[in-house]
């Protein structure tokens, strides 16, 4: 019985892993074109994971909620720093720090 809970928590941790990084990559191509859309440069074209959450979708359904940061630049001086919300594979919201033009 231990093991097969052992391989069940395994298993479970790898689908989280290979869910994240799903949902990670459509995170990266979002923010890159909301950043070409606005005419800043989304520096390294990486999320980093901040926290996972649950919450309920527009449907009422249970979905994970992960929130990423990332680095951007508009004056070529100084970096600035924006968050991504995914609920489920889907962008929930962008914000960006206040940044120069």
């Amino acid at each position: 019985m231990d093991d097969g809970l052992a391989i069940l928590l395994l298993v479970g941790l790898a689908w989280m892993w290979w869910d994240g990084r799903g949902v990670a990559e459509h995170a990266i191509r979002a923010v890159k074109n909301h950043c070409d859309q606005i005419g800043v440069i989304f520096i390294n074209d990486t999320v980093e994971w901040q926290k996972v959450r649950f919450e309920r979708n527009y449907n009422g359904r249970v979905q994970l909620k992960r929130t990423y940061s990332f680095e951007f630049v508009s004056d070529m001086e100084r970096r600035y720093r924006g968050e991504v919300i995914m609920l489920g594979n889907r962008v929930k919201k962008i914000e960006l720090d206040a940044y120069r033009i």
